[in-house]
C-alpha cells in the first residue's frame, strides 16, 4: 500500500492511522482477490458517484459488491470484513491542478486499481469537491509494459474524437512524466447484460467509407505476427491465416479491442459510450468486435476451450443478427466465418504483452487456436 499511494497520490504523502488526519483524507481500502481494489474516500458524498456505476462481473462478488455499498452509504464500510480506512497525510486536494490532471481547484480521488499484470493501471476518478462532478478521470502505469498501453489508449481516443466524435471519452492530456494520462470522465449506466442488437448499432458508428477485405486484412496481421518476438509452434495460429480468404468489399472499421459490456456506458439522453480503448487499431471490419462481445462472458470465466464452442457462442446463438448484418454489408456467410477467425488473431495480437498471474484470455486463444483446424473439419463433414 505505502508503494501504491506514493505512486498515485502527490508527492509527500504517505499512510498514517485515519484518526491522525480530517475526515477529508481519509480512505477506505476496499480489497480484491489479488490486492486492494479500490481507494475511495471514506465519505459516501465523495465516493458514490464512481462506485456506483462499478459492479464485478461474477455473479457473487457482484452480490458481495453491492452489500458493500450499501454498508458504505450507512458509514459503516469500516465493517465489512477486509477492508481497511487509512489516512493519507500531508495530502493536498489541489495538487491534481497543480500538476495539469485535473481543472477543478480542488479535487479528491477515487482510485481503481487493475489486477496485477504487465499492463497494469490505477484508473482514478478525481471529484470536484466544489461541483460534486468528476472532473476527469486520469490512467496512472503501474505495471512494466502500462505506459505504452497508456499512451496507445489516449492516441486512440484523439482519432476517435477527430473521426467519430462522442462515442469515446474527449483526451483531456497526457502526461509522459508522470506516466498518466487524463480523459473525460462519463456518466451514465453499465449494464452486464445488453443485447448484441444495440451493441452492433453502436459498432456501426464506428465503419468508415474506405473500403477493405479480410483477406487483405489478415495479410497485414500476419506481418505483425510475424514480427512478435516469439510464437508458439504448432498453435495453429498459422492454418488460421491460412483459412482467411474471404474477397468481399466491406467498409473498414475502428477497431476496439476491449468491447465488452462493461466498457460501454449508457446515458440518460439515449446515447451510448464506450471506455478503455487501449487495445485499439484502426485497421479493423465489421463482426470482429461484435463476435467478442458475443462471446464476453465465457472468454471471462475461462470456459472458452474451442473454436466450435465459439461457433455455437457466435453464428449459433445469433443466426438471425449475423445473417441481417451481412445482408447490409452484402457480404457472404463465408464472411462471417473467416471474421470470427480473424477475430481471435486480432485479439491475440493486441493482447501479446499483457501478461497476467491469471490471464485466461491467452490460454484460450491458444486453444482454439489449436482447435481450430479439427473443428472446421468437423463443420464441413456436416454441409
Amino acid at each position: 500500500m505505502e508503494t501504491l499511494v506514493r505512486r498515485i497520490f502527490p508527492p509527500g504523502c504517505k499512510i498514517v492511522p485515519a484518526r491522525f488526519v480530517p475526515e477529508a483524507q481519509r480512505f477506505v481500502v476496499i480489497p480484491g482477490g489479488d490486492g486492494p481494489r479500490w481507494i475511495a474516500p471514506l465519505a459516501w458524498n465523495l465516493s458514490g458517484k464512481v462506485l456506483g456505476q462499478w459492479s464485478p462481473i461474477n455473479p457473487l462478488s457482484r452480490a458481495k459488491w453491492r452489500l458493500a455499498m450499501a454498508a458504505h452509504r450507512l458509514h459503516c464500510i469500516d465493517r465489512v470484513p477486509g477492508t481497511t480506512v487509512i489516512g493519507v497525510a500531508n495530502l493536498d486536494c489541489s495538487s491534481w491542478s497543480e500538476m495539469g490532471l485535473a481543472s477543478a481547484a480542488r479535487a479528491v480521488p477515487i482510485i481503481y486499481v487493475a489486477r496485477p499484470s504487465t499492463t497494469q493501471k490505477a484508473v482514478m476518478s478525481l471529484l470536484s469537491v466544489e461541483s460534486g462532478k468528476v472532473d476527469s478521470v486520469v490512467k496512472v502505469a503501474l505495471g512494466a509494459l502500462a505506459w505504452p498501453s497508456i499512451e496507445r489508449d489516449y492516441v486512440n481516443l484523439q482519432t476517435i474524437e477527430q473521426a467519430h466524435p462522442g462515442l469515446a471519452p474527449r483526451p483531456l492530456g497526457l502526461f509522459p512524466h508522470f506516466r498518466m494520462s487524463s480523459q473525460e470522465w462519463i456518466d451514465g449506466e453499465i449494464s452486464m447484460r445488453p443485447p448484441a442488437k444495440p451493441a452492433h448499432d453502436f459498432l456501426m458508428k464506428l465503419w468508415q467509407p474506405k473500403r477493405t477485405t479480410l483477406r487483405d486484412l489478415a495479410q497485414r496481421f500476419h506481418r505483425r505476427f510475424n514480427a512478435l518476438p516469439w510464437r508458439e509452434a504448432g498453435s495453429g495460429f498459422e492454418q488460421m491465416f491460412d483459412s482467411i480468404r474471404c474477397d468481399d468489399q466491406v467498409p473498414s472499421a475502428f477497431y476496439h479491442g476491449d468491447f465488452v459490456s462493461w466498457n460501454l456506458i449508457s446515458q440518460d439522453n439515449g446515447r451510448c459510450r464506450a471506455i478503455d480503448w487501449e487495445f485499439g487499431d484502426c485497421d479493423g471490419a465489421p463482426l470482429l468486435d461484435l463476435f467478442y462481445f458475443m462471446l464476453r462472458f465465457p472468454l471471462s470465466a475461462g470456459t472458452l476451450g474451442s473454436f466450435q464452442a465459439a461457433v455455437a457462442f457466435t453464428l449459433g446463438a445469433h443466426r438471425r443478427l449475423v445473417a441481417s448484418i451481412l445482408d447490409l454489408l452484402g457480404a457472404s456467410y463465408h464472411y462471417a466465418e473467416n471474421a470470427l477467425t480473424l477475430s481471435f488473431i486480432a485479439l491475440y495480437l493486441t493482447r501479446f504483452n499483457q501478461i497476467s498471474a491469471i490471464e485466461k484470455i491467452q490460454p484460450q486463444l491458444r486453444a482454439v487456436a489449436t482447435t481450430f483446424e479439427s473443428s472446421r473439419s468437423a463443420r464441413a463433414a456436416l454441409h
